[in-house]
């Protein structure tokens, strides 16, 4: 029988998951097994108020005495910054422990928006949660190009690699997996999970340590960012920068860019032009309805160097057309949520819960754990054994050491 701790402080939120405690068939009263925890903070749930509507979730390996996972759920601020907005211990990736626990805690707990884009490393228990939730739009693997027709020309080679292939390929919707088909720019730009993985590599030393500390750690984290990043707001703010400094450096470059296009208005509004680096490659723009037949503008929410080559031919300023997403006073407001020091523990009133006893089962054996990657479909393609390639003569299913022309090349 598993029992659930909810508690709230300071409008953070925490779950603890436990099992019954057996000794030799008998039930312990006053005490339980711990299974699971999840925990989020108050400023993490605010801040994602006034993010990117795009969430990275990852999970990596736990080092400390007993196994486990540390699942991490990352979003990205107006000005491109690492956002962290929820965390997990599990007992492993497994369907149960993102659909029943991760996912649905970050739902109810950090965020109640609908339409969101999950940007996951397709392991199947996640996409098993998602595609019986309406609530996550679900992205996949990825093809970067955001201009249709390029797309397509790719796609048409890809399939030609053979039947097998362009049947595998066929079967996932171009909108899962294609920055081309992301016709109203949930993306955001976001192709990949290494923002959430970034944030495995700066929590790495953390997973070594016992689970209380690495919860202080996660904080300790937080103060650092948040404190950072409200004092450089403020800044901007400030001296009157209406956009975020990252992406006004970004439409700086593509203005650049803008100086070797040809621009040609198309009507007497100077609305709708046709831009390229020479007439045979140009492309279709149209300022209001913030569009470029490269697919950037859309994709990007700014302008890319097309549609700031035609806004600067008829001198208005580029950043006019920057979404307001990246507006510096939504950057202001993410970090506003003020900050509690933890202060003296032994102030901390003393919990009235059960005692927590350590999973045996999940007690690590003797030597380094062994590290994974979720395999696709594209690893079933082939085994691992027929991609290995010999660095002496290059023929597969051998190495180097084991190269049966090592001796004749010496």
């Amino acid at each position: 029988m598993a029992l659930k701790f909810r508690t709230e402080r300071h409008g953070s939120f925490y779950h603890i998951q436990t099992n019954d405690f057996y000794v030799e068939q008998g039930l312990v009263p006053g005490k339980k097994v711990f299974h699971r925890i999840f925990w989020t903070f108050r400023q993490c749930c605010e801040a994602f108020k006034f993010a990117k509507p795009v969430i990275q979730i990852d999970g990596t390996h736990l080092y400390e005495k007993y196994k486990g996972k540390l699942l991490v759920a990352t979003a990205q601020d107006r000005n491109d910054e690492c956002l962290l907005i929820a965390f997990a211990i599990v007992e492993g990736e497994r369907l149960e422990a993102w659909e029943d626990y991760f996912l649905v805690n970050i739902r109810a707990h950090v965020t109640e928006m609908s339409n969101i884009c999950l940007i996951s490393d397709r392991h199947c228990s996640i996409i098993s949660v998602v595609e019986n939730n309406r609530n996550w739009l679900t992205k996949r693997i990825s093809r970067y190009t955001p201009a249709m027709v390029d797309f397509e020309i790719g796609l048409a080679r890809f399939r030609e690699t053979s039947p097998q292939i362009a049947e595998w390929i066929d079967a996932i919707p171009k909108e899962k997996w294609s920055r081309a088909y992301d016709v109203e720019g949930r993306r955001y730009g976001h192709m990949t999970t290494n923002l959430a993985e970034s944030v495995n590599r700066v929590l790495k030393g953390a997973r070594n340590m016992p689970i209380t500390t690495l919860i202080k750690h996660t904080y300790s984290r937080l103060v650092h960012y948040f404190v950072t990043r409200s004092t450089s707001a403020a800044a901007q703010l400030q001296f009157a920068h209406r956009h975020c400094k990252n992406v006004v450096e970004l439409v700086k470059k593509n203005e650049i860019l803008a100086t070797g296009h040809h621009v040609r208005a198309y009507n007497v509004e100077h609305t709708v032009f046709e831009v390229g680096p020479g007439w045979d490659r140009s492309y279709s723009v149209n300022l209001p309805q913030r569009f470029c037949q490269c697919g950037k503008f859309k994709a990007l929410k700014y302008l890319c160097s097309h549609a700031a080559a035609a806004a600067l031919s008829v001198r208005q300023n580029p950043l006019q057309y920057v979404d307001d997403v990246f507006l510096t006073t939504n950057l202001v407001e993410a970090y506003s949520y003020p900050l509690q020091p933890i202060g003296n523990e032994e102030a901390i009133p003393p919990s009235t819960g059960p005692q927590l006893i350590p999973d045996s089962t999940m007690l690590r054996a003797k030597g380094r754990p062994k590290s994974t990657r979720t395999r696709n479909e594209m690893d079933e393609l082939e085994t691992s054994q027929s991609r290995i390639r010999c660095g002496i003569c290059k023929e597969r299913k051998h190495n180097r050491i084991t190269c049966p022309n090592r001796g004749a090349n010496n």
